[in-house]
């Protein structure tokens, strides 16, 4: 009986190592893909920065009433939002935060976008009451191309245009350090521009625009929509990556705790065992005296 139990915790132990070895070689996968997706955020920050600011000039200087790029459609039934989920899991609460997330802001009459397979299989059976649940872009989630950007941004575009939407939010994971990360709404159409402030210097003068702003505006929205799309879609997987990593880390921790646990549990019947066969044989060569 001694000897069944030891051989149980033993296999446990060999199991529990095993585990642990494919927990540590997800994580130095994940924390190889963290440097190559935080190499790509930090060169494409910049970049989103200055479209940013650069729209934000032209919407400044555009003239009467504006570009109805910078104006929700009113007549339009409800809200666009495309929410950026994994395609696998092992990454801790990053997908559950997501759907919690975005379940308090969708209301009847909006429409789902789910992109990556973790969100559009979670919303396939759990799809909110009243919300038009739009599939096929669960593929979006992969490296995307500069072709796969530039198609999903005219088809945005288009159905903003035509009056589908009354606004377009990207629900998205935003990297804050490699160990906090939260759910975030950004808002894609109509564009948001940061407060644009000319230089307080008095020979500053106002640029004239060539064509004019508004028509500047609509031949550079899909410039602009391409790199705010691309940005947010490597910030996503790089807070992937990092919770995934955090993840493993945790799992190994708890595989070496329970390792330390299993042998200590038996060493104890180890020794146990050994005892008791001791007693039996003094027991025995006693009897025989």
């Amino acid at each position: 009986m001694a000897n069944a139990g030891l051989s149980k915790t033993k296999r446990r132990i060999q199991s529990v190592k095993s585990t642990q070895k494919l927990t540590k070689a997800m994580g130095m996968i994940a924390a190889v893909k963290l440097r190559r997706y935080q190499n790509a955020y930090a060169n494409g920050l910049e970049y989103e920065e200055e479209c940013r600011q650069f729209m934000g000039e032209l919407f400044l200087h555009d003239k009467d009433t504006g570009s109805h790029y910078g104006k929700p459609n009113e007549g339009a039934e409800g809200f666009l939002y495309i929410l950026l989920t994994s395609n696998m899991g092992l990454c801790a609460a990053y997908n559950s935060e997501l759907y919690k997330f975005i379940d308090e802001r969708i209301k009847p009459g909006d429409s789902l976008l789910p992109v990556g397979l973790k969100g559009a299989a979670h919303y396939a059976h759990n799809t909110p009451k009243g919300v038009h649940l739009i599939e096929g872009y669960a593929e979006y989630s992969i490296d995307l191309s500069d072709e796969q950007i530039l198609e999903a941004t005219s088809r945005l575009r288009n159905a903003f245009n035509a009056g589908k939407y009354q606004r377009i939010y990207l629900i998205y994971t935003k990297y804050v350090n490699s160990l906090t990360f939260k759910p975030y709404r950004f808002q894609l159409l109509p564009i948001q521009m940061p407060a644009y402030q000319p230089p307080a210097d008095e020979e500053y003068r106002s640029p004239v625009f060539e064509p004019e702003a508004r028509r500047m505006i609509h031949e550079l929205m899909p410039l602009y929509l391409s790199s705010m799309l691309h940005h947010r879609f490597d910030e996503a997987h790089l807070a992937e990556q990092a919770s995934r990593r955090n993840a493993m880390d945790q799992a190994n921790d708890n595989a070496g705790e329970l390792i330390d646990k299993l042998t200590i549990e038996y060493n104890k019947a180890r020794q146990g065992a050994i005892t008791q066969e001791l007693i039996e044989v003094v027991t025995g060569s006693q009897g025989q005296n």
